[in-house]
């Protein structure tokens, strides 16, 4: 969570914890992280 929480920007791991808290899996991790990638791109 410590990484999702780096990579999103959230100053407080709480609110990754509330966002992020639901991806268990990791191929559902490798696909937010996916889609963190594309986001990232667009800037």
């Amino acid at each position: 969570m410590k990484v999702v929480q780096y990579i999103v920007g959230h100053a407080n791991i709480g609110v990754s914890m509330e966002g992020y808290n639901h991806i268990t899996e990791s191929v559902r991790i490798e696909n937010e992280i996916a889609k963190l990638d594309s986001m990232a791109v667009n800037f």
